[in-house]
């Protein structure tokens, strides 16, 4: 867990802070509003912009989870690498092929995407729902051993 060492000595890396429910259930309204736009963008074929809701719903749902155990953070690739090492599921690593897709999409744009986005939209639902029901049913013990872990690998 060195990179999480790592990120945690950055100053804009990850950061204790106190956990925040309001906050947390804050951002998973973020993600769900993110959501709530991508199938139209793809049938308008606005993928860049599709592209980039996808991931922003996956990371604001990852984020949701930070914010409720209490941890901040401002670099992207520091938050995900956390998530991945405390939630030991495989529907996590999806986080990494929709920042892939939405850097493909931005910088190379390509034609014949839409089956392609539609199938990232489908991962993303079910990906924010996982979150969700992960953030909504941490209780204060699950919290407490999850920063127990994290602080025996900083």
């Amino acid at each position: 867990m060195s990179k999480i060492r790592w990120c945690f000595s950055l100053k804009k890396g990850l950061k204790k802070v106190e956990p925040n429910k309001e906050v947390a259930l804050s951002y998973l309204g973020e993600a769900e509003k993110t959501l709530s736009k991508v199938n139209a963008l793809i049938e308008e074929g606005d993928f860049v912009w599709a592209s980039a809701r996808i991931y922003y719903c996956a990371y604001y749902s990852i984020y949701s989870f930070l914010q409720r155990i209490g941890i901040k953070s401002e670099n992207h690739d520091c938050s995900i690498e956390l998530v991945k090492k405390l939630v030991k599921k495989d529907f996590v690593n999806n986080i990494d092929s929709f920042k892939e897709n939405r850097v493909d999409s931005q910088y190379y744009l390509k034609t014949g995407q839409k089956e392609k986005m539609l199938r990232l939209y489908l991962k993303v639902k079910e990906f924010y729902l996982d979150f969700r029901e992960i953030v909504e049913n941490l209780t204060d013990d699950d919290i407490k051993n999850i920063i127990d872990q994290i602080n025996k690998q900083k």
